[in-house]
């Protein structure tokens, strides 16, 4: 007797036997038990997922001779008293149950030969006529129009079952006449389970890792699995180990992936060179290994996310070991890996070359470790916009300027600029003459040098600052003229511009009555508060012509502001009616 693989040995023969495709069955078992038989049926789903097996168990459901009507129950092919219209459907013999592969009779003739001259003819000896058109989208268009009738409005004792890998292939006036029944790729631990069935009844002992392996070569099909099986089973004899199913398969294994993961972990690139010359001395496919280390991500990321071993049914590694390898990863840099791998996997089709595809790839996961995350760059702009503004460096850079003095300051004009944001609304709330202005500091405060002076900044800080806050109010000329400063100095409340004698045009321009008011703004801006401004020539003499009438009577209002200030009746009228002072008039 000729050797049978065992794809077509262990072929289901009852509707239990369909391995992942529980609820279509069900629903078929329902409607040949409540006689609610359709004319025509559309299996579609991917190769080995049993969408043919069904198809016969359907048309043995039917014809049963075991039964006066359809049953739910058809004879098991194996038993001795299996009717005989039960042995011919599953031999394809019967001549009430047609086979028809649609890839080889494409055209109009044969479906007006095969299906409609003896559509009207009777069943021979069986209750139905089934006609099981297998990949129906290999029919032509032509085909199609001549089917369309036939199947719509079929002889009672007609039933149509068309199978397909390609759904979308089939046109709309043919699916709207069907029963859909789509079929679903089958999870590698029913696999598994299903092979380890198989090998206790053919007395082959094989490892658990090794029906894992087996299982996930298959890619969520049976016969694919089944296949792989004999091949292995042809290879390594009745005792199978793991390492026979890596070398029949060429699949790369829980080790090689492990090693893989720990190179970019480690950032080894030697690592993925090594593998790969590994992997193509053995003989493996390496779009298939791309495609193995693609799963094993998924798995980690899993691991990280849920941990959920339910959701692991595809891995070839034990759950430990995952997550010993998820805990080396952030989830960004298992998703990142993950797109890339992808992507040279994709590449891999057209590659003059896969084993430099696979090198440059795998190399190119150890480099992304070094990529700084989106957050952290992010956030270092944050810290760069922050010190633009303040006029010192970041606080986590570890600057050689920065002093303890220098962070006093600081303090104190935070401080200040938080009681100024609190005076404005001081202002809103009174209607006396005496409201709210910048705030008022202590008597003891006012005098003090370190309440009123700027911290240290970088050189050149404060002028960049102002020339930036110029730049932003379009005043280019002006920051120009800032530009040719020899010297900026704020001491106090006044910020002491100086120049040299060359640049005196630009001391000019800067102490025109709109310039200097312009100015003025934007060094309150940047500084936070108002103050004067002082133009001096570098022989050593303050300019006092630069200096405007405005200027002159600006600097008088706020000496005779900080005199009111200190005054302590007016300290008093000010703590009592929580006012702030706004004007002060000269007589």
């Amino acid at each position: 007797m000729s050797y049978q693989v065992i794809a077509r040995k262990w072929r289901p023969q009852k509707f239990e036997d369909v391995t992942g495709q529980e609820i279509l069955t069900q629903t078929l078992q329902n409607s040949i038990t409540h006689d609610r038989l359709h004319h025509a049926y559309l299996f579609s789903g991917a190769r080995g997922v049993g969408k043919t097996t069904t198809a016969r168990l359907v048309a043995r459901a039917l014809n049963c001779h075991k039964s006066d009507k359809p049953t739910a129950t058809p004879c098991a092919i194996i038993d001795a008293t299996a009717c005989a219209s039960c042995r011919e459907i599953a031999e394809g013999r019967s001549m009430d149950v047609l086979e028809i592969d649609a890839a080889s009779n494409t055209g109009v003739g044969d479906v007006r030969d095969v299906i409609i001259s003896g559509i009207n003819i009777k069943p021979a000896r069986d209750r139905y006529k089934v006609f099981i058109i297998d990949e129906v989208h290999m029919l032509s268009t032509s085909a199609f129009n001549a089917l369309l009738k036939t199947v719509e409005e079929p002889p009672p004792q007609v039933v149509f079952i068309m199978a397909t890998t390609d759904e979308h292939k089939v046109p709309e006036t043919i699916t709207s006449r069907c029963q859909l029944f789509e079929f679903r790729t089958i999870a590698a631990a029913k696999i598994a389970e299903r092979l380890k069935h198989i090998a206790k009844a053919e007395n082959i002992s094989i490892a658990d890792e090794a029906i894992r392996e087996i299982a996930r070569a298959g890619d969520g099909s049976m016969r694919d699995a089944q296949s792989a099986f004999d091949q292995v089973i042809s290879f390594a004899g009745e005792k199978i180990k793991t390492e026979d199913v890596e070398k029949a398969l060429g699949i790369a294994g829980a080790d090689v992936l492990a090693r893989v993961m720990n190179g970019i972990a480690e950032h080894q690139p030697a690592d993925a060179l090594a593998i790969v010359d590994d992997l193509v001395m053995r003989g493996h496919n390496l779009r298939n290994f791309c495609r193995d280390v693609l799963g094993h991500l998924r798995d980690l990321l899993v691991v990280k996310v849920s941990g959920d071993p339910k959701l692991l049914d595809s891995s070839s590694a034990q759950t430990g070991a995952l997550q010993q390898q998820a805990a080396l990863f952030s989830e960004s840099d298992l998703v990142r890996f993950f797109h890339s791998l992808a992507e040279t996997e994709a590449s891999l089709k057209d590659a003059a070359n896969a084993r430099y595809q696979v090198e440059v790839g795998l190399v190119k996961l150890m480099e992304m470790r070094r990529l700084a995350s989106l957050g952290d760059l992010v956030g270092r702009i944050a810290e760069l916009e922050s010190a633009l503004r303040t006029g010192r460096a970041p606080a986590e850079r570890k600057s050689p300027q920065t002093t303890p003095s220098a962070a006093s300051n600081t303090s104190t004009r935070s401080t200040s600029s938080t009681s100024t944001r609190g005076a404005s609304a001081a202002e809103q709330r009174t209607a006396s003459e005496v409201t709210a202005p910048p705030p008022v500091q202590a008597a003891d405060e006012s005098t003090a040098p370190v309440a009123i002076a700027e911290p240290p900044a970088t050189p050149g800080s404060l002028v960049d600052q102002i020339k930036a806050e110029l730049e932003k109010r379009k005043r280019k000329l002006l920051a120009a003229a800032m530009a040719a400063a020899a010297r900026v100095e704020l001491e106090g409340n006044e910020l002491t511009i100086e120049f040299s004698p060359d640049a005196k045009h630009s001391r000019d321009t800067l102490a025109k009555t709109d310039n200097a008011r312009i100015l003025r703004e934007a060094c309150a801006e940047v500084c936070g508060r108002e103050i004067g401004i002082r133009f001096v020539i570098r022989d050593g003499e303050a300019d006092e012509a630069s200096v405007s009438p405005e200027e002159d009577e600006r600097r008088s209002k706020q000496k005779a502001r900080q005199a009111a200030a200190q005054n302590p009746t007016v300290q008093q009228v000010l703590k009592t009616f929580g006012g702030e002072i706004v004007d002060v008039k000269m007589r």
